[in-house]
């Protein structure tokens, strides 16, 4: 049985190892040229590791999807800080109680006693159920987080109104009610020593596994009629597409939203770097979203002597080339990915999985976990028993 696979990244990647462990002859193609998608990391001409897309951890509480990634790099236990930019401060990430004592420094310490409270033997809880709580007082917290960070922040990072954006965007802002030094709480926090490009080439690298990059989808298939139509003779008995689905179905039912993103690249001496991985600014007056500081990555030694600032500025899909990163979920646009779900169910052979096909956000862990599903289901529904 032979499967394409378009898109190598961690769902694409995942999916071709596990379906070449059932005993499928898979082609990956990815139309960049390089594997590992936005997860893709190189070294600078000054020896720097950093992220191509923006800085990438791996975390998750996911035994299965650790169990499958860790035979496939040497590993380094990593739990990183980040930080926000508030009101010309910074404060940890995510909130947590030195957050509200500074930000509420009237009412911090009776906040957090409401909090605990409320919601007693939980750890955390949501902006978005503080400021629906019954309690004046925690909703006016709510309201103060919310205010100087989650509106802000989700009005700069897509584009649009908080309320003009599907409620799952703003309720994903924790609030701690224990103050914490890592920014995740999952069991298993690592990054490949040699780093993530070096992860994808060894997760590729199988005898039944062929892998052609700048290679666009488009050049071997198209979908008309129904069907997949096969464009330079090679066929395969079953497709995992992990692209956009308005392209693959010609934006019959109109073009989903994305945000794209622009990099600045600067060069500081450390002592003019940043206290962390990374820093959020949800300040409107600041351009970036974020700002990544890559001397902080395991795989760069102290001795490089200069560190690499990378900031990120969201906007609009408008330019040839633009690369879509973040889905804008409205609930036009969720509709108008069920529409195109349906086409793609209709397809015989056609699968779609990832953050484009899926049109969501997926942590690293969530887009592998699926890329595992993804191959599970297709072998069931597809393939042969294997010799």
């Amino acid at each position: 049985m032979r499967a394409l696979i378009v898109g190598a990244g961690c769902c694409g990647a995942s999916a071709a190892r596990r379906l070449a462990r059932y005993g499928w002859q898979v082609t990956v193609i990815d139309r960049r040229g390089h594997i590992g998608g936005n997860a893709y990391d190189r070294r600078d001409e000054n020896g720097i590791l950093y992220h191509v897309y923006g800085p990438h951890v791996f975390f998750t509480d996911r035994e299965r999807v650790w169990n499958f990634l860790a035979p496939f790099a040497r590993w380094t236990p990593y739990r990183c800080a980040l930080r926000v930019w508030i009101e010309g401060d910074s404060h940890p990430m995510p909130f947590q109680p030195e957050t509200l004592r500074r930000l509420l420094p009237e009412e911090g310490g009776v906040v957090l006693a409401a909090m605990a409270r409320e919601w007693r033997g939980r750890d955390r809880v949501t902006v978005l159920e503080l400021m629906n709580a019954a309690d004046p007082l925690l909703r006016r917290a709510g309201r103060r987080l919310y205010d100087c960070d989650c509106a802000p922040y989700n009005q700069k990072q897509w584009g649009l109104r908080p309320e003009e954006l599907s409620p799952e965007v703003i309720a994903r802002a924790p609030v701690y009610l224990k103050n914490r030094t890592e920014f995740r709480p999952e069991r298993f926090q690592f990054m490949p020593e040699e780093g993530f490009a070096a992860l994808f080439q060894s997760l590729l690298d199988h005898p039944a596994i062929e892998m052609l990059t700048g290679l666009d989808a488009s050049a071997l298939m198209e979908v008309s009629g129904g069907q997949i139509v096969w464009k330079t003779g090679r066929t395969w008995d079953a497709v995992l597409y992990t692209g956009r689905l308005d392209e693959l179905f010609a934006h019959r039912e109109g073009t989903l939203p994305y945000r794209t993103l622009r990099f600045d690249l600067e060069y500081r001496a450390p002592a003019e770097g940043l206290p962390c991985l990374a820093m959020y600014y949800p300040d409107l007056d600041i351009p970036w979203t974020r700002r990544a500081d890559y001397r902080h990555l395991p795989g760069n030694p102290p001795e490089l002597g200069k560190t690499l600032l990378v900031g990120e500025r969201p906007g609009p899909m408008e330019a040839p080339g633009d690369e879509p990163y973040y889905v804008v979920l409205t609930e036009r646009s969720k509709a108008q990915h069920r529409a195109y779900r349906d086409l793609l169910e209709q397809v015989p052979h056609l699968y779609g999985a990832g953050r484009l096909a899926d049109f969501r956000y997926y942590n690293m862990d969530e887009a592998v976990g699926r890329g595992l599903d993804m191959a599970e289901e297709i072998h069931r529904r597809e393939g042969r028993n294997p010799s």
